[in-house]
């Protein structure tokens, strides 16, 4: 693994909560970062068909989605992009969601509120994964 390079990482926030997504976007782009935003799973889904991210940070509970499935976000997130290096970030933390988190190789599962800051300085160091590695 390879610590993350804003000049040459694209990052994918998918939240439906402007106050974290649109302000943690402005913040990354002020430091170097290629960054999209989606609101919803379909426009998530399209973004991911079209770019390569080295991040996504994810809020698998988007407004209405919360009585769903805790990872069928996450599973989308992992097909679409298997070398991303994933954050699970919510307002609905819960064992289940760990555990699905887990299995589909989250870097970190973090609860809401997080400064913008803290989030960009997350996404700033965290480790990416090579392409040469395995999904998992």
């Amino acid at each position: 693994m390879t610590s993350t390079s804003s000049a040459q990482t694209r990052v994918l926030l998918i939240d439906d909560d402007e106050l974290i997504a649109g302000s943690l976007r402005r913040y990354l782009l002020t430091q170097g970062f290629a960054v999209d935003v989606a609101l919803e799973p379909a426009s998530a889904t399209k973004l991911m068909k079209s770019s390569t991210y080295g991040v996504i940070m994810v809020d698998p509970y988007l407004t209405g989605e919360v009585a769903h499935t805790t990872n069928a976000l996450i599973e989308t997130v992992r097909a679409l992009q298997p070398l991303a290096t994933l954050i699970v970030l919510t307002g609905y933390t819960s064992p289940a969601l760990q555990v699905a988190a887990n299995l589909h190789g989250a870097a970190a599962v973090l609860s809401k509120p997080q400064s913008v800051t803290c989030l960009g300085d997350l996404i700033h160091n965290i480790p990416i994964r090579d392409s040469s590695e395995r999904s998992l």
